[in-house]
């Protein structure tokens, strides 16, 4: 990965959003259909807007973990950059993606911190814990 290491981790990070919300999508498929049916979709579109972090919180915590702990196994060149820039990269397009859509950021800031602060220790003990 020494190539083209800034594409490669924006690739890799606009790949991981892309995951993470269709876990979202799945999670509000479920919720739906089978935890709470029948319901006008605005309950659907609050119940989204309110999971959605948590969802990405949790989860991309699962997949920072997964890749950092990747990469250290196949003993990419300095891998501690790659587990650093990949969270940092991932948090810049999360930034500009939700500036664009318009969200206030005093309302979204405190659960936008938590969710990507799991994402950094994911890819932190994906790296330490892997011998």
């Amino acid at each position: 990965m020494k190539k083209y290491t800034f594409l490669k981790l924006t690739g890799l990070a606009v790949l991981t959003m892309i995951t993470l919300v269709i876990i979202s999508f799945l999670e509000v498929a479920v919720y739906s259909y089978f935890i709470n049916p029948g319901h006008e979709v605005s309950v659907y579109e609050a119940h989204a807007n309110s999971s959605a972090p948590y969802i990405s919180g949790i989860f991309g915590f699962i997949i920072f973990f997964l890749i950092a702990r990747h990469w250290k196994k196949k003993d990419y060149h300095n891998v501690f950059r790659l587990v650093i820039l990949f969270p940092v990269i991932y948090v810049l397009l999360d930034i500009i993606i939700i500036t664009v859509a318009g969200v206030r950021w005093l309302d979204f800031i405190l659960i936008f911190t938590l969710a990507n602060a799991a994402k950094f220790l994911g890819s932190f003990l994906g790296y330490k814990l892997t011998k």
